[in-house]
Parts: structure tokens; C-alpha cells; sequence
């Protein structure tokens, strides 16, 4: 997060704000350079560069001063509601505060929410679904951490919202009441590729990829998949990718989706392996050989590996203990010298009790 300020007065809500704030940097004139209580401070002389900077590498710009210094130093700088940061403008009394950008995605009304609060001012929010009191899909999608395609399709769904239009929801399984709240519950219906049985416009959550190109459709895809992994020493990164990608485009899967790689401790140096998860920014977990063990008797073994290792089998136990023993939604699948299963977290948003037949 950044704070930008250009006068005295807004130097000093700047500190005010920011010394609660953990991983906060301010930004202060170098003519107003003083000793601050801050640690991350940046006395500037270009503004225009400055602030280049604080957008390209924060997340979250709280700019004090007008508005309209704002909009102008943005012009430039913009490229996607998907990418951009929040931005929030506020006066130097901090009486009110402004959601100016990225007030769903990247948090500014959020954001503006906070900085209120703490002022004792107002916030100004003005996205129309706030305003009509609904809940924007692409709120949905930040609350059950999902991948929302396609973005096209956004503000066609939130403008139906915003007018009290239905918008129908669908999900393979019951949902808990609090996240279909404002929108019309649907039976999961058969469908093909361009999900043509789905009323709209509609919502779905699902693990699967669906190709809609409909303006009216729009997916959330929950990043709640956990890739289990076995593999002979010394397997190549590209053999490794390989298997993944051809497992997860075979059951129609996200690789967005995938929130960690899961193996046995066994192979928690196998270069292979540790260069995945560094490249696709997941976290790799490991599992003791006594934990996968426990796990034998729930899926098919292996003669191999048993004798090998000691185990049963390592990708289907791993991806279930890295999914907190969740569903089992591609077992093991063997491609050259790698083996993957794709485990599901039993989300917090679903119905649990009502899917008894799901073990």
C-alpha cells in the first residue's frame, strides 16, 4: 500500500493513517523531509514520477489531495480494472474519502470503508451494485477466491443486479444460503460445451472450464484444487508440466485453479517439482510417509511403489491430504514417469450436509 500527499496538512494524516497500516509506504514532498515515525517514507521532487511508481508497484494508492490531480497523473497509467490498483482520493480532514478505481477487484471500496472509519469521515462510493445495496459478482468471486471468466461478461450481470434484474445461480452442488442471497437458486441442469441449458443470465460455480461466450454467462472457477504428484527421480520439468497439463485439459479443469502441489516428503528436493511450484507461484506441501500411509486402502495401489517406497501410492493420498482430505476429482493418473491425482477442498460455500452421497 501507498500514501501519497503533497501538503504539510496531508503529511500529517498520511502518518497518521499509515502507522497502523503494516506494509505501508509514504510518499512526502522532500520539501516537507522531517523525521517520521514511519520507516517507509520517500521524499520525491518529480510527482508525476512518483506517482508512476507507487501505481506500478503497489496494490493500494491512497492519494490525499484533489481529485482532479488524481485523475489527470492516471490517464497514462491505466490498463485493465483486472490489473490496476485500488486508488482511493481523500481531502486532508479526511472527511471524505473516494473509491476513485478498482473499487470490486482491487478493494478501493474496501479500502475507502477502512479509511473512513478511521478518519471519523465518509466514504463516497459510487459503483452502481453498492449503491442498490447487491452484491457484485465479482465480489462473489474475491469472497470464494475464484477465477471469473469471461470478464466480458461482468458488467453485463452486474447491470442486471444493480436493476433488480434475476440473475440466476448454479452449482453442481447446494450452496449455502449466504452466498445465493439476491440471486435465483437453479437445479443443476445437463449441459453441453456452451452451456446452453443454463437460464439467464446466470452464475455458475464450478471447477470445470466451460466455453461460454455468452454475455449473459459468467463462471467462477474457486481456486480450491490441490495437484497430488509422484514422479521417478529426476524427472524433467517438461515431463512434469506435461502430465499436469494434459490431466488438467482432459477433465476440463483451470491450472488458475490449482492453489498448491502436494507429494510426499520424500520428494520434497525433487528439482522437477520445486521448479513447478516456483513458476506457477503455488505453495508445495509434503507429507510424511506414515500420513499417506493412512490413506491406503481409499484408492488403487501400486506393486511399484509399494515396494519402492513403502506406500501405496503417493499423487491420490497427497492431493486429498493437501485438499484437507477433500474430493477426489481425477484419480491417478499415470503419463510417462509421473502420476497425478487432482484433489477438491470441501469449500466453506457449499452445502455440505445436503450432499450426503459425497464422500
Amino acid at each position: 500500500m501507498s500514501i501519497l500527499c503533497l501538503t504539510s496538512k496531508g503529511a500529517e494524516l498520511a502518518v497518521r493513517i499509515g502507522k497502523d497500516m503494516e506494509g505501508c509506504r509514504l510518499y512526502i514532498p522532500m520539501r516537507l523531509k522531517c523525521s517520521c515515525s514511519i520507516k517507509s517514507v520517500t521524499y520525491f521532487k518529480d510527482w508525476q514520477e512518483t506517482f508512476r511508481e507507487a501505481f506500478e508497484n503497489s496494490s493500494q494508492l491512497i492519494c490525499i489531495m484533489a481529485t482532479g490531480i488524481v485523475v489527470r497523473s492516471l490517464a497514462s497509467l491505466l490498463v485493465s480494472k483486472v490489473s490496476d490498483p485500488a486508488v482511493v482520493v481523500m481531502d486532508e480532514d479526511g472527511s471524505y474519502v473516494i473509491s476513485l478505481l478498482s473499487g470490486h477487484i482491487g478493494g478501493a471500496n474496501r479500502l475507502a470503508q477502512e479509511i473512513a472509519l478511521k478518519t471519523g469521515g465518509r466514504a463516497v462510493i459510487t459503483t452502481a451494485t453498492d449503491v442498490a445495496k447487491k452484491r457484485a459478482v465479482d465480489l462473489l468471486a474475491m469472497e470464494i477466491d475464484a477465477v471469473l471468466e469471461p470478464f466480458s461478461s461482468l458488467k453485463h450481470i452486474n447491470r442486471a443486479l444493480a436493476e433488480d434484474g434475476e440473475v440466476n445461480i448454479y452449482s453442481p452442488w447446494p450452496l449455502i444460503p449466504g452466498i445465493k442471497e439476491g440471486f435465483t437458486w437453479q437445479e443443476w441442469p445437463e449441459l453441453d460445451e456452451q452451456g446452453a441449458e443454463f437460464l439467464q443470465p446466470a452464475v455458475i460455480i464450478s471447477w470445470k472450464q466451460y466455453n461460454l461466450k455468452n454475455l449473459e454467462l459468467i463462471q467462477l472457477r474457486p481456486r480450491n484444487l490441490v495437484v497430488g504428484i509422484g514422479c521417478r527421480k529426476g524427472v524433467s520439468l517438461a515431463e512434469l508440466e506435461k502430465a499436469i497439463n494434459e490431466v488438467i485439459h482432459g477433465y476440463s479443469l483451470d491450472r488458475n485453479c490449482v492453489k498448491c502441489l502436494a507429494t510426499i516428503d520424500l520428494k520434497a528436493e525433487e528439482k522437477a517439482i520445486k521448479d513447478l511450484a516456483e513458476k506457477d507461484k503455488v505453495p508445495l506441501i509434503t507429507f510424511s510417509k506414515k500420513e499417506i500411509a493412512a490413506l491406503d486402502g481409499t484408492f488403487e495401489p501400486s506393486v511399484w511403489v509399494q515396494d519402492k517406497i513403502g506406500v501405496g501410492g503417493v499423487c491420490e493420498p497427497a492431493a486429498r491430504l493437501g485438499a484437507n482430505l477433500g474430493i477426489t476429482l481425477v484419480p491417478k493418473q499415470k503419463i510417462g514417469p509421473v502420476s497425478i491425482s487432482v484433489a477438491m477442498e470441501r469449500s466453506w460455500w457449499w452445502d455440505w450436509d445436503r450432499v450426503k452421497e459425497i464422500s
